[in-house]
């Protein structure tokens, strides 16, 4: 049954894990070539971004484990659900800060 429901979540994650695949592999090559403050945010960013997207596959699972698994109450698989949401959000948050920043610095080099 957890399995089915990681599948699941896998299936709903797969666009943005290639899409963040394609943007870690890019970022390393142009870090490669010459790169420079710019290039090295947006691998950083790009790598949180996967980790937020490979961190959203087992939250169904985890919810479904500690409903029938633990047989915790509601209120408390709610409290924990939201912290792991928060800890996913934040890694989320930093990507998107740091792919901010390394377009507002490459862009203001351009200049």
């Amino acid at each position: 049954m957890y399995v089915q429901v990681i599948a699941g979540g896998l299936l709903s994650s797969a666009p943005a894990l290639v899409g963040w695949i394609v943007a870690v592999v890019l970022a390393a090559i142009m870090l490669r070539r010459g790169g420079a403050r710019a290039e090295r945010f947006f691998l950083v960013g790009a790598c949180l971004m996967l980790l937020a997207s490979i961190l959203a596959i087992p939250t169904q699972a985890l919810n479904l484990w500690l409903h029938t698994g633990q047989g915790m109450p509601n209120a408390e698989i709610a409290f924990w659900l939201s912290m792991y949401g928060l800890f996913r959000g934040l890694i989320g948050l930093a990507g998107i800060i740091c792919l901010v920043y390394a377009f507002w610095v490459k862009f203001k080099t351009a200049k």
